[in-house]
């Protein structure tokens, strides 16, 4: 061990204090660093072992594709795992067959694993075929079917291209006459060159849903009959050359495009309905897809990350600032005995390198404990997040500790660098003067060389606050430097408490969104009720079983252990609002939308002079519902529950998602005003587009003609639609409970109305806007399970109309923890940030001081007293103060605004404000720690001798 690393390791012995707080500072910002990289490294982990796992492991599906094209992706280095399977063609139902069955019967292979692993990334390719009955096939000749096929007799009226030789059942024989499915120029689709097969039915798989999962055993319009792996094809594009289809995992691909463009490429095949590529994957596999979700979750922590490097280089620069300070005569008296300048710069590298040493891996450890602390508190939350049963294990990715790792060192470096070089230039006489820190500014000097031999002034700083005032402007303008350092730890510190307001800020959007989808109503249970059918064209709609749904009611209340908490029905009618009305800010959200909608009939939602022309969803409370919203609102009921003059109430939030996976979030009126809605006649042959601008500017009726969607009819609104006028008196920021069972807030605009505004049961859809086509109740029970029970069987009376029962307690149970967990992450978050804030303030305050006791002794040796000494203290730090937190609001506000748009990439809508809460945390922050580091460096210099003090260094 060298003499100059003895001398280090000597130097930060003895002053313990001070290298107690700058390991710390350096273990609190490393374990901060690998907390937040952790946490979102293992969300993104666990999201895509749970998308892998439901989902499969494929990046790019498809159902046609020829041999020639797969045996080019086999040999692609770009593919690293693929199966594939074989089809064996298509045959047609006949037309009773396919009202309950689908149009079409495919069959296909089991799949077999053409290159790499059977489980990519130790994942299924995809969901495959689970047996209800029997066993799996063997030959190309037996087949395994949908579970709904079971009992079903095929072709038994003689017609369509699949016949069974009775009710289906396991070693049933069914004849399918299989070929090539093939669209044709009229948009219909047909069978060409069918072949018969007979095929042996030996099992059946349960059903699927078709949802992008299951897309090996769900065709579109399809049965998906299963023959054994190996299969040969039944069909093919040409001589030898199968149609197959596979599934495919790449490699060093980067973006959706550049998948899409190798697809392509490899096969030459174009872009169709029968490819597939799993955007859902994606994002967790660093493949961009344009959603901004995980874009920003990466931009959130880039912004704490760089907060909290700021923070640490600060809060380790002043360390290392205050300790060559401390040192100058040492450094003068080595530099007089030969030490070179590169050797006094290792030495304050191999300080350093020794605190780095402890520090850093310590808050490696500390971080990685503290995020699996925070999952374990909150597994219950993360499990529902994810949808799992163990919650979200931490994933200790070596390339985040080791970036966390890195940070941290060359923060180190960085903070270290200039005190190094200070350290590597003191002169020996300076050092042993210790006029090192003593530095006047430009104008200082130029002032006291101008008033050189005149009486000294005390200014008004001295007839304010007399000698120890005038002594304290004296030393913060001769130690500017000095000065300047306890200022930037004081902003570092304003900054770090009020980015942990502005966290919790852009957490909020997603709090918020967990309260949606009616578990934040209050109920337990919600029982829906739509029309069992619904004919282009009919007059009648939900509003029509009003005495129905009202004798299920009426039962439900008789339920033991059953309270009804509110109704509300929902409507939606045609409108024409003012422009005064809404909001800018909800007419821009509104113009994206209408900005990807693709379809040749849409209209813009806006006129020339920016009415809102569009639909308008309409909810309806019960009695005392709406009673308890308009008290709510302190409106006048009378005014609010005359049915003969119905005024509504404007729901004024919206929170919608665009089709980029952009969170909107915004308030869709700007004013209460007064609305015209129209009940638009239906034409048969014709959908109904809605009201829109007409050529010239007046209003129109769209009517999209169904047998061709190219036509489009404009009919004058005042010919084909009957007009009301209703007034909105009041508006309502928050979703009120019963409307928080419909997620009411997802519709853009909504109004709110009493039950009695609704149409009465005999009126007709076409002549009345107050109809309703959905309704809601709500209740609290007991016992929610059993409740839930009891309301299907009693809604499996009603005729016409059919009733979902959803037991809510669970999900809200889920909300309520997945808020949970969000606020234990900024409670975590915020109580380090709190104490690296203290860390910081404490070190260079507290220090600075210390350094300072000989020039304590001198004032004291020459009388001033210790209301005095006092008083001179509280005029430096009422300065630090104040400069400190002017710029630490200014930092504090550019870094709240970085993270209000790194959370704008998904959350639109939102306004930009800070947290004046943790801007007033942080204020009484900064003054009490400025006196608790006073306080400790008093007794620090008042432990020793004057005469001492005189005599020796500050150590």
């Amino acid at each position: 061990m060298g003499i100059f690393t003895r001398f280090t390791l000597r130097s930060l012995a003895k002053n313990r204090v001070r290298t107690a707080v700058t390991v710390a500072g350096i273990a609190l910002s490393t374990a901060l660093l690998a907390a937040v990289l952790t946490s979102v490294g293992s969300m993104q982990a666990a999201l895509m072992e749970r998308t892998m796992a439901t989902e499969g492991s494929w990046h790019v599906f498809s159902s046609e594709l020829s041999a020639t094209a797969v045996d080019a992706l086999a040999d692609s280095d770009q593919v690293s795992d693929l199966m594939t399977f074989t089809k064996g063609g298509t045959a047609a139902l006949s037309e009773e067959d396919a009202r309950n069955l689908g149009d079409f019967f495919t069959l296909k292979s089991m799949p077999t694993v053409a290159k790499g692993s059977d489980e990519p990334m130790g994942a299924p390719y995809a969901l495959m075929p689970e047996l209800v009955e029997g066993g799996m096939p063997q030959t190309a000749d037996e087949v395994i079917l949908p579970d709904y096929l079971k009992g079903e007799t095929l072709g038994a009226d003689g017609s369509g291209g699949v016949r069974s030789d009775g009710p289906i059942a396991v070693g049933s024989a069914v004849e399918a006459d299989l070929g090539v499915r093939v669209l044709g120029d009229d948009g219909e689709e047909s069978i060409e060159d069918p072949r018969t097969r007979t095929l042996v039915v030996t099992g059946f798989y349960e059903r699927q849903p078709p949802f992008l999962a299951n897309n090996y055993a769900v065709a579109t319009s399809s049965s998906v009959a299963i023959n054994a792996a190996g299969s040969p094809a039944g069909i093919g594009a040409g001589e030898g050359d199968a149609t197959m289809g596979a599934y495919v995992v790449t490699r060093g691909i980067g973006s959706f495009d550049e998948m899409r463009a190798f697809f392509e490429e490899a096969t030459g095949f174009p872009q169709s309905d029968a490819t597939l590529y799993h955007g859902n994957l994606f994002p967790y596999l660093g493949i961009s897809d344009g959603r901004p979700i995980w874009g920003t979750l990466w931009a959130v922590a880039a912004v704490l990350a760089v907060v909290i490097v700021a923070a640490s280089v600060t809060l380790i620069y002043n360390s290392f600032a205050i300790s060559v300070a401390e040192r100058t005569r040492q450094f003068g008296l080595l530099a007089s005995l030969g030490a070179s300048k590169r050797q006094l710069r290792r030495t304050v590298f191999a300080e350093a390198l020794v605190l780095g040493l402890v520090g850093v891996p310590l808050g490696l450890v500390l971080g990685v404990a503290g995020t699996a602390g925070a999952f374990a508190a909150s597994s219950e939350a993360f499990a529902s997040l994810v949808s799992g049963v163990e919650g979200v294990p931490v994933h200790v990715d070596p390339l985040v500790l080791a970036s966390a790792a890195a940070l941290s060192l060359a923060t180190l470096v960085a903070s270290a660098w200039v005190p190094a070089l200070r350290a590597s230039r003191v002169s020996a006489v300076d050092a042993i003067r210790q006029t090192q820190d003593v530095r006047l500014s430009r104008r200082a000097a130029r002032r006291g060389a101008a008033g050189a031999g005149a009486a000294v002034k005390l200014g008004w700083r001295g007839k304010l606050f007399g000698v120890p005032g005038f002594v304290a402007h004296r030393n913060l303008s001769r130690s500017a430097s000095r000065g300047r350092t306890v200022v930037a730890s004081l902003a570092v510190s304003v900054v770090l408490i009020v980015a942990t307001g502005s966290l919790a800020d852009a957490l909020a959007p997603i709090a918020d969104r967990a309260g949606r989808g009616g578990a934040g109503s209050g109920a337990d249970v919600t029982v829906s009720a739509h029309m069992d059918s619904y004919e282009q064209g009919s007059t009648v709609d939900l509003h029509s079983y009003a005495q129905e749904l009202d004798r299920f009611l009426e039962q439900a209340r008789a339920v033991e252990g059953l309270e009804f908490l509110g109704s509300t029905c929902q409507g939606q009618a045609e409108a024409v609002i003012p422009a005064g009305m809404i909001s800018p800010e909800a007419k821009a959200a509104r113009e994206r939308i209408d900005a990807e909608s693709n379809g040749a009939y849409s209209a813009p939602s806006f006129n020339a002079q920016g009415d809102y022309l569009g639909s308008v969803a309409l909810f309806y409370l019960d009695d005392a519902s709406w009673r308890s919203l308009v008290a709510e609102l302190g409106q006048d009921e009378a005014a609010f529950c005359d049915p003969d003059n119905p005024r509504a109430i404007g729901l004024n939030a919206f929170q919608g998602t665009l089709m980029d996976g952009t969170y909107v979030s915004t308030a869709p009126f700007a004013a209460a005003g007064d609305v015209d809605l129209f009940a638009i006649e239906g034409r048969e042959g014709f959908s109904t587009l809605g009201v829109r601008e007409g050529p010239d500017g007046g209003l129109v009726a769209g009517y999209l003609d169904i047998e061709d969607p190219e036509r489009i009819e404009l009919l004058p609104l005042d010919d084909v639609a009957t007009s009301v006028g209703i007034e909105v008196g009041a508006l309502t920021e928050g979703e009120p409970d019963a409307l928080n069972a419909l997620a009411a807030s997802s519709q853009f605009p909504a109004l709110v109305l009493p039950e009695s505004a609704a149409a009465a049961p005999e009126d007709d859809r076409f002549t009345s806007p107050f109809t309703y086509s959905f309704a809601s109740f709500s209740f609290k029970a007991a016992d929610h399970a059993k409740a839930a029970e009891e309301l299907e069987a009693l809604g499996k009376g009603l005729d016409g109309v059919s009733l979902y029962v959803t037991d809510l307690a669970e999900s809200a149970r889920q909300n309520r923890l997945m808020t949970q967990a969000i606020q234990l992450f900024v409670i975590c978050f915020s109580v380090i940030m709190a104490l690296i804030a203290v860390a910081n303030v404490f070190n260079t305050l507290a220090n600075s001081i210390i350094l300072r006791t000989r020039e304590f002794a001198v004032l004291k040796s020459m009388g001033m007293g210790g209301r005095a000494f006092a008083r001179m203290l509280a005029y430096e730090c009422a300065s630090y103060a104040a400069r400190g937190l002017a710029i630490g609001l200014v930092a504090a506000t550019a870094v709240a605004w970085a993270l209000f748009q790194a959370t704008s990439l998904a959350f639109a809508g939102r306004a930009f404000s800070l947290p004046w809460p943790y801007v007033g945390a942080a204020v009484g922050v900064v003054l009490a720690v400025l006196a608790m580091s006073v306080a400790y460096a008093l007794v620090r210099t008042r432990a020793g001798s004057i005469v001492e003090a005189l005599r020796t260094d500050a150590i």
